[in-house]
Order: C-alpha cells, then structure tokens, then sequence
C-alpha cells in the first residue's frame, strides 16, 4: 500500500511541477497571425459630422547641433472618430468610462457575423432578427465580442460614400435594428461589446440612436468604424480591444487587433 502511495503521490508531484506553456509560446508559435481591424487616426480619418477631426495641433521636427535628429507633435481629435470604442457613459449617465472597461471583457473571443451579402450595398439596410436565419455563435457562453460586417470597408477611403452624406448634410449608412439589440443584450449575456464596419452601431439615418441606448443601459460597449477589408475567420480569433485610457471618456480611440490560426488555403 505504502509503495503505491508512494507512486500516485510522485505522479501528482510531476504533473504539478510539469511546465505549462506560455501564453508567448502558444501565439508565437507560428500558427497565430495577427490581424489589424483598425484604421490608422491622420487627416483622412473619418468623424462624425460636426465631430473635431484629427489633427496635429504643433509639429517640432529639427536637427540637432550634434548631428541627431528630434521630432514631437501635438494632436487634437473628438473621442468619437475612426475605429474607436464607445464606452457605456457616452448613453447611460452612470456608466462606465472607457477607463473603467475591465481588461476581461476588452481580451475576449471574436466573433464575425458576415451580413454583407444581406445589405448588398444598400445604405438603407437596417439588420433585424429575420436577416439571421441561424443563432448567433455564442461561444459557448464565455465573454465575446461580437462585430457585424456590413461590406463597408470598401468605402472607407470616400468619406462622403461611407457616411451617405447627403447635399442637406444628412448621413445614411447601414446599422442594428433595436430589435437585434434587445435580442443580443437579453438572449446573449456573455456578451461585452458590439462592433460595426460602419460610422455607427445604429443606422447612419437614426436620430434617436435606439442601439446606443440598449446597449449602454445593459453595460456593453460598442466598436464603430472597424476596419474588415480583408478576409478574417467567423469565430476562432480573439480580439485585443485596448482603447487610450481615458479617465473620463465617452469614447476613445481604439486600436483593435484579431490574434487568428493561420488560415490554410485548399484553392487556388
């Protein structure tokens, strides 16, 4: 009996004394790609009507007298521009700060829910329940982030097409119904944020702003203007969501970046 504890006690001593695999070690091993969804902040980011652009408010760039070289800038920017994050404070009066967005819930799962063949272009599509003939992955209710390409990327480099800036300066642009949002925020828990390729998570024709509301009153955050111009898997990837951090942000900048297996490529 003595020897057989002695056996079982040393496998247990191995097992936990075993080294387990880094986190480095797993996504760097070469079958990880990393996938920027986000677009970079110059004078060609697009904003919000009305919205303060990005720009370099003082520029210093000089030689120096032993030979070497220093530059600086300055930038002023709207929180809510370009790819960036809306934290649920910009429509809930007590919620949260993009400073205040657990880490948790902005390294989570990926998932794509594709809906370009859907909205064909179309600016006045609006995505309702029945445009989604299937469940939503839910990732086995585990924290996600969920993002909906509407084929918008394509535009992004014609601000007048991607917003649908009229000659009245009213905007039209494919978005959520309230109806998906209230699916998403009551059927769908684990949940932590909602992302667009497109200026707003609601229609660009919204003037009550339905999505926002919903989903900043359930705690969500939203991810507008993500950039989707190339392929990247339905689900599989996870999402690094990491905003500036802003104390008392409604809104930053975002840089948003997809951690994917290598895609095998059977067709030629």
């Amino acid at each position: 009996m003595a020897t057989w504890a002695f056996v079982i006690l040393s496998c247990l001593l191995n097992f936990m004394s075993a080294e387990r695999p880094s986190l480095n070690k797993i996504i760097f091993n070469g079958q990880y790609e990393f996938i920027d969804l986000s677009y970079r902040f110059d004078k060609n980011t697009i904003y919000w009507i009305n919205t303060k652009n990005f720009e370099f408010t003082d520029k210093i760039q000089r030689n120096e007298r032993d030979g070497s070289w220093y530059a600086a800038n300055e930038f002023t920017a709207g929180e809510h521009g370009g790819t960036h994050i809306d934290a649920p404070q910009h429509f809930q009066r007590t919620g949260k700060y993009v400073a205040d967005i657990a880490l948790e819930k902005l390294i989570v799962p990926l998932i794509i829910v594709d809906v370009s063949s859907r909205v064909n272009d179309d600016p006045n599509f609006v995505l309702y329940k029945h445009h989604l003939d299937y469940l939503l992955n839910d990732n086995n209710g585990e924290p996600c982030l969920i993002v909906f390409k509407f084929g918008w990327s394509k535009f992004a480099s014609d601000k007048k097409r991607y917003l649908g800036i009229s000659n009245n300066d009213t905007i039209n642009f494919p978005g959520l119904s309230a109806e998906v949002a209230e699916w998403i925020t009551t059927s769908y828990k684990n949940v932590v944020g909602i992302g667009v390729d497109v200026a707003s998570v609601d229609p660009g024709s919204s003037e009550d702003f339905p999505v926002h509301k919903i989903n900043a009153k359930a705690g969500l955050y939203n991810i507008e203007n993500v950039k989707l111009d190339m392929p990247v898997p339905e689900y599989g990837c996870t999402a690094f969501a990491l905003p500036m951090n802003i104390g008392l942000g409604t809104g930053a900048p975002l840089r948003l970046v997809a951690v994917c297996p290598k895609q095998e490529f059977t067709h030629f």
